[in-house]
């Protein structure tokens, strides 16, 4: 069936919002009708969808449905009326049936159809041209801004009601061809959707000439990225052709950012798929070669002391970061010189090299996530900080260099050691035996070893700053920069930490002795406690000294453990020389440990990871045994029992937990990532 277009003008002259029009406007607003078939129990129109289009029935029956809950809370369609031949869907007497620009109710064919469609745009456009009903005109103006906004990737998942208040506060813009909307350099103020035409995005190059980077057609937006990282603009925008345009001013998307989070995502995800990084231009690039003869390039930042370290694949990506590239652009030249498409490790790389300020233009998700905490996060964040506390030294450096080259050095010599040497053998034998003795004034005197104890804070605190000084002057040792050291509290214990991050520049050897200075000085500083032991008359004195070289031995022990963050980590994993040992030793063992236990020859593939588990278990094992003679030791000292046998298994079962803490924890993490 075809509709001519005197009948179209008549099914139009029967609604009162048309009834007005001249015949010669009927004549044209029928010929923008579109005529389309539904089969039945198709849907037409469906509850909640935005207005994009009005219908006129010519043949056929269709049912309305509105949704409701029933008894049970289930969304049912409940029908409310039947449509027939000259009756409209989305039309009243006055205009469009809906007020929100949103669709009230399905409608659904209840047998074959013919409908006329009218799209809104088409209506608007007519309306506008012949100055007609301005109420209607404005009513369409909304909806087709709201379904333009709809289709713009920020604004995809607004709300209804956030959707019809963007609608209400963007203004409408028409410029001709030529015009220059922003400038590169200008202070920005505004963004801009397309509604029709196209614009030209231009950037100045080195010499200042302009180059075009993209032609933008609709729905694209553009210009917010000022908005949000508050600097100027960064490229230069153009009118290609006329064009349409809707303006966004700065107050209301900044409003958005803070209360819709998916918006604040949405624009993340947009701006750094835009971007073109540009590397900070103070970074230096050096080069080491691993064991097996893999060349990494490693980043060192001057201006806070970092330090990255790239694979190949990593350091081509960083040689695209010259301002020119987007990240799409990087993702494509990646695979088509190295054979590898990862799109989400690029975006990775880049942004966590923006967080470590190795680039200076590109905005991170944490400046966009400016949501207001509430009062229980807040003070909660307050109290992590108090507990966490840090002090950090800076130019560490002059004057770590300055003592080094006057005194320390010596230390460092053939002499030297052999003097440190003995001390800590020294110091060792005098532990053992004024251990009956203390042990034994702490069983007389129990209230004292409590305030001893306490006594152990600050001592605790000397310890680990001295641990650093370690680490420091054998940075030093090896020609290297320590950049800060500083002092603090972890959860009300005493630490104190040093940058050695320029070792990274250096081989693994160095690194090895780096990692290793920090245990290294625990056993000495628990030696000389040990040996003022019997320089000292006074028993708690001799008490409080013993407890001090009983927890430096302690530490230098628990330093050695490979299964966290620890200097015996460090160490292991500079010796096998294999970046990240742990989480790919836990992988392995997850993954692929079951499969070389049925292919043993597997094994040999996976040296790595095989030799990284032997020496967690060796550790483990000596701190099982340790715990368990330690205790053994001083129970018999102290003249105390245990009923029951097992309960001597305690400690060192508790010492053995807690050594692997952070490898449950990394072990349930990987577990929950592959559910």
């Amino acid at each position: 069936m075809t509709v001519t277009f005197e009948h179209r003008a008549d099914l139009l002259q029967s609604f009162p919002c048309f009834a007005a029009l001249t015949g010669k406007q009927r004549e044209i607003l029928a010929y923008l009708m579109k005529e389309e078939h539904f089969q039945a129990n198709q849907p037409i129109v469906t509850e909640g969808e935005l207005v994009d289009s009005v219908f006129i029935i010519l043949e056929g029956q269709a049912e309305v449905t509105r949704g409701e809950l029933d008894a049970k809370k289930h969304l049912v369609q409940v029908p409310i009326a039947f449509l027939n031949p000259g009756e409209a869907i989305g039309l009243n007497d006055t205009g469009f049936y809906s007020a929100t620009g949103k669709r009230t109710a399905s409608v659904i064919a209840s047998g074959n159809m013919i409908l006329l469609r009218l799209e809104l745009k088409d209506l608007y456009e007519f309306l506008k041209k012949y100055h007609l009903e301005s109420s209607m005109s404005n009513a369409a103006s909304k909806m087709l801004r709201m379904k333009l906004i709809k289709q713009c990737l920020p604004f995809s998942k607004l709300s209804h009601e956030r959707l019809q208040w963007l609608a209400n506060h963007v203004e409408d813009l028409i410029v001709p061809a030529g015009t220059v909307l922003f400038t590169q350099g200008d202070i920005g103020h505004q963004s801009y959707l397309i509604c029709s035409g196209r614009i030209e995005i231009l950037v100045k190059d080195k010499h200042d000439k302009e180059r075009s980077i993209a032609i933008l057609k609709p729905p694209a937006l553009f210009g917010e990225a000022t908005l949000i990282t508050r600097t100027p603009r960064n490229a230069t925008a153009r009118a290609v052709e006329k064009s349409e345009l809707l303006v966004l001013q700065h107050e209301y998307l900044s409003e958005l950012l803070e209360s819709e989070k998916n918006v604040a995502q949405m624009f993340m995800t947009l701006m750094v798929d835009r971007s073109r990084p540009i590397q900070n231009k103070h970074v230096s690039v050096h080069h080491r070669v691993t064991a097996d003869g893999e060349t990494l390039a490693i980043l060192k930042n001057p201006d806070n002391g970092r330090y990255f370290k790239l694979s190949k694949e990593g350091e081509f990506v960083w040689r695209k970061l010259d301002g020119r590239h987007t990240l799409q652009e990087i993702t494509i030249e990646l695979a088509e010189h190295l054979n590898i498409f990862a799109p989400d490790i690029v975006v990775a790389l880049i942004s966590k090299l923006s967080k470590a300020n190795f680039i200076n233009n590109l905005v991170t998700a944490d400046e966009l996530n400016r949501s207001p905490q509430s009062f229980v996060v807040k003070n909660a964040d307050r109290m992590k900080r108090i507990c966490n506390m840090r002090y950090a030294f800076g130019d560490a450096d002059e004057w770590i260099s300055r003592t080094y080259n006057r005194y320390v050095h010596y230390l460092f010599g053939y002499i030297g050691q052999f003097i440190l040497i003995s001390f800590i053998i020294a110091g060792l034998t005098a532990f053992i035996v004024s251990t009956d003795d203390v042990l034994f004034f702490f069983s007389e005197k129990h209230a004292s070893l409590i305030l001893l104890l306490l006594g152990l804070l600050p001592l605790g605190l000397i310890g680990v700053s001295l641990h650093e000084l370690g680490h420091a002057y054998a940075v030093k040792a090896f020609g290297y920069e320590v950049h800060y050291m500083g002092v603090g509290v972890h959860w009300l214990r005493p630490i104190a930490f040093t940058d050695t991050s320029d070792m990274w520049l250096a081989t693994r050897k160095p690194r090895m002795f780096v990692n290793l200075a920090g245990i290294y000085v625990d056993v000495l500083v628990g030696s000389l406690s040990a040996l003022f032991i019997f320089l000292i008359s006074s028993p708690y004195l001799q008490g409080l000294l013993w407890l001090f070289a009983l927890y430096s031995y302690i530490i230098a022990f628990r330093n050695l453990n490979p299964l966290q963050d620890r200097d015996g980590y460090y160490v292991l994993m500079d010796w096998i020389d294999k970046t990240h040992l742990r989480d790919v030793a836990i992988l392995w063992l997850l993954k692929g440990f079951r499969e070389a236990c049925k292919t043993p020859h597997l094994f040999r593939e996976h040296i790595p990871e095989v030799s990284y588990w032997f020496f967690s278990v060796v550790f483990l094992i000596f701190v099982s045994i340790i715990t368990y003679i330690v205790q053994a030791y001083v129970l018999t000292v102290l003249d105390i029992h245990f009923t029951n046998p097992l309960f001597s298994l305690i400690f060192p079962l508790l010492a053995v937990v807690f050594s692997l803490t952070r490898v449950f924890i990394k072990i349930n993490r990987e577990k929950k990532g592959n559910i």
